[in-house]
């Protein structure tokens, strides 16, 4: 009987290594693709030139055209590109001041304004600014001399993934 039980269990024993042997036969082979690379797309632009802009002996009722900055938008991510605008010095304060103004054309700027929208720019994509003055007829005594700047900061920043709910804009300029 134990003889008996032995060949049982044996018979058992390889019955169950024949199967589990067969059930995990399987074909199976691998491959790799070690070329995978990725590349983070760029934001930046190109200035031909700077312009320093000088006007001197402003009268009242003065007006002009001040200068032009062109830029040129060379960033393989499409982007937001904004403008900022500072004045400061005197002739900027008081009643009657020197008023500013900034175009490119299509739209007018703010003289003193952050983060005014110039529009969507694509690879190649250019505007040039131009910067327009006048001052008051009413300017009183209390300008003469007086100085002032403007400073202009046009800034992108990348538009996928950052457009606003209107399609005007960023969601953010960080």
């Amino acid at each position: 009987m134990k003889k008996h039980l032995f060949r049982s269990l044996l018979t058992v024993a390889v019955i169950t290594l024949l199967v589990s042997g067969a059930s995990f036969a399987l074909f199976t082979a691998t491959t790799s693709n070690a070329s995978n690379t990725f590349t983070a797309g760029t934001v930046t632009f190109y200035q031909p030139e700077s312009a320093f802009i000088d006007i001197e002996n402003l009268a009242p009722g003065d007006t002009g055209t001040a200068g032009t900055l062109a830029v040129t938008y060379t960033g393989s991510l499409d982007a937001w590109l904004g403008l900022d605008s500072a004045t400061s010095g005197a002739i900027f304060g008081g009643a009657t001041p020197l008023e500013v103004t900034i175009s490119d054309g299509a739209n007018t700027y703010l003289g003193n304004a952050a983060d005014q929208v110039v529009g969507l720019f694509h690879t190649g994509d250019s505007v040039t600014f131009t910067t327009s003055y006048s001052m008051p007829l009413a300017a009183d005594n209390s300008y003469q001399s007086a100085t002032g700047s403007v400073s202009l900061l046009v800034h992108a920043v990348q538009a996928k993934n950052n457009t606003n709910s209107e399609n005007d804009g960023p969601i953010s300029w960080n």
